[in-house]
């Protein structure tokens, strides 16, 4: 794929996510929900009036798109350097690992951010914009929750045990999780 995800519609992207191949798939997922979920909550910032919200919002909202294109390149790259280490022995298999590693990390923190910003939002911000707060949260802790998911998966996948950046990611997702719960 050769388009920022960020420039693709929903549909497109959709359309993308269906295809065979290790183009974008879950990590890219969670890294768009993650910037839907900081679109959203920025709609509640703005009514709000809350400029250092909206500033924040912003930057996650652009950081999240740049993961979703990082973690189908550390994807790609993972892929690759597992075949080339078939062939010759000689692959470049933990640098890329810990790239499948990071990237899912990094939208873990991103969506766990997002969450805690709705989340406040949701309680603070104008009534008739609660729903879209909590809603934002929501989905925020889905990325979360997912990322960690992956983190877990990739490091399993890459033959490592006990690593404790499994139960690290965990925990924050299930911080996000919380956030979001005690909105209902």
């Amino acid at each position: 794929m050769s388009r920022p995800i960020g420039d693709l519609g929903v549909a497109r992207f959709g359309e993308v996510l269906a295809a065979a191949g290790p183009g974008p798939a879950a990590g890219s997922t969670a890294a768009v929900t993650a910037s839907l979920a900081a679109g959203l909550a920025t709609k509640v910032a703005r009514a709000a009036a809350d400029r250092e919200a909206v500033e924040e919002l912003g930057v996650l909202r652009a950081t999240a798109l740049r993961l979703a294109d990082d973690d189908v390149e550390a994807f790609t790259g993972f892929l690759e350097a597992r075949r080339l280490d078939r062939i010759s022995g000689r692959g470049g298999g933990p640098a890329a690992t810990e790239a499948i590693v990071q990237v899912p990390s990094d939208i873990v923190s991103l969506a766990v951010r997002v969450a805690e910003l709705a989340a406040l939002l949701a309680e603070s911000g104008p009534d008739h914009l609660t729903g879209d707060a909590a809603t934002a949260a929501f989905l925020a802790a889905a990325a979360a929750e997912s990322a960690a998911a992956l983190v877990g998966a990739n490091i399993a996948d890459a033959g490592e045990l006990a690593d404790p950046r499994v139960e690290h990611v965990e925990e924050r997702a299930g911080h996000a999780r919380a956030l979001a719960e005690r909105l209902v």
